[in-house]
């Protein structure tokens, strides 16, 4: 008799086994209740199992049942003392694996940011970059050009008042000093014919020149000066284009694209790749060594 009064109370169901009763005379399905309490259905068989050492906590462990008896309609006090003295140090693993989620999302968004960030700095660079190097050769070219044309204006403005002044001397003088003019111009052209042979004497012959050959592979301006300060070359020249030159060395030269123009002095090519593309090349020929 005392055996068969003390096994059913060895007998006597969990806190699962009661949960699970209770769940299934109700007809809800495992994945049902998982939903409601919003579990994974693993962690509510291991609360049917009574395996509360892998939910965490034991805090945690009670909030699961109170949930899973509110849902039931179940008296949870007398579930919960029915609960089993379990170690309180151990934690969830479900927590563990989403904080270790949360923090590598944190990580990788900081990494993303880091990214775009230096990504930004980069095209912001080669931005700055092209537009220091492609700007100005059309500024510099407009600037010339526009500098050539005002000086040319005051050339011509200057001229012009010289004619009208000489003009208005020539209308000013009387018909017998315009006779004394004329024969002082005669005797000072007799007296001036001598030393114009001498003086022709000076000048460069065709040995003193020297020739310029420039071949432009692609539309370039161009400025060049010989030894006297004249200018005998101006412009934009089209791709194509072959110049010939000749004139008193040395010339000063200004080229807007040197590295698409071929010149050649005297039938010697002549190097210029050594200047800075994307700018200005300024330089004498011959070119100092």
């Amino acid at each position: 008799m005392n055996e068969d009064n003390t096994q059913p109370q060895s007998d006597e169901p969990s806190v699962g086994q009661i949960l699970k009763t209770h769940r299934e005379n109700a007809n809800i399905s495992l994945a049902k209740i998982a939903s409601l309490l919003k579990l994974t259905e693993s962690q509510v068989q291991h609360i049917e199992n009574d395996e509360y050492h892998l939910l965490g906590a034991k805090t945690f462990v009670k909030g699961y049942i109170k949930n899973y008896c509110r849902t039931l309609n179940i008296d949870s006090t007398a579930i919960l003392a029915m609960l089993p003295a379990f170690s309180t140090s151990d934690k969830p693993v479900d927590m563990q694996s989403f904080s270790r989620r949360t923090e590598k999302e944190a990580h990788d968004s900081r990494l993303m940011t880091v990214s775009y960030l230096i990504l930004a700095i980069v095209i912001g660079s080669s931005a700055v970059w092209w537009w220091q190097n492609a700007t100005p050769i059309d500024e510099q070219t407009n600037t010339i050009n526009a500098n050539n044309s005002f000086i040319t204006q005051q050339q011509e403005n200057t001229k012009r008042l010289a004619e009208a002044a000489d003009e208005v001397q020539l209308d000013d003088v009387e018909p017998e000093q315009q006779t004394n003019s004329a024969s002082q111009n005669e005797q000072q052209t007799i007296q001036a014919a001598p030393l114009n042979d001498a003086q022709s004497t000076s000048e460069p012959t065709n040995t003193d020149l020297s020739t310029i050959f420039m071949m432009f592979n692609d539309e370039s301006w161009v400025e060049i000066h010989d030894a006297n300060d004249e200018k005998i070359a101006f412009g934009v020249k089209k791709a194509g284009y072959e110049m010939t030159l000749t004139g008193v060395a040395p010339f000063s030269v200004v080229l807007g694209k040197h590295d698409v123009v071929s010149i050649t002095l005297n039938g010697e090519p002549v190097d210029i790749s050594a200047f800075p593309k994307n700018r200005l090349a300024k330089f004498k020929l011959p070119l100092a060594e």
